[in-house]
């Protein structure tokens, strides 16, 4: 598997974050479009500690437990720590998100380089 979005050699090393929501059927729509701009918004601010933000809306319909996806590449294991106990992120995620958020399923992992070359 090939990561499309990429910055060159930082991206070869960190630490992978996999945020998979599901939001209460009445927040649908703006509420929840708010909260995900909120988020990226955070995350924009973040350059020195986050390598590349994504996120989308889950379109696979035999697999529809959690509604968004969110992933997040950090340069190591100390970026994630400082951006989970930042105020930003902990206001985002108690003002916009927890309110309409059913569920949440959070995955971390370690990111190292396979091979030598850069693809």
């Amino acid at each position: 598997m090939l990561s499309i979005f990429r910055k060159g050699e930082e991206f070869s090393h960190g630490v992978e974050f996999v945020l998979l929501l599901s939001f209460n059927e009445d927040a649908l729509g703006n509420k929840v479009e708010h909260a995900l701009v909120s988020l990226a918004t955070v995350m924009s601010e973040s350059p020195s500690l986050i390598v590349q933000f994504t996120q989308g809306l889950n379109f696979n319909e035999s697999s529809k437990e959690y509604t968004h996806g969110v992933v997040i590449r950090f340069r190591s294991v100390e970026a994630f720590k400082i951006f989970l106990r930042s105020q930003e992120y902990k206001d985002v995620w108690i003002s916009k998100l927890q309110p309409i958020v059913l569920k949440s399923l959070s995955l971390h992992f370690s990111v190292d380089p396979v091979g030598t070359e850069l693809m």
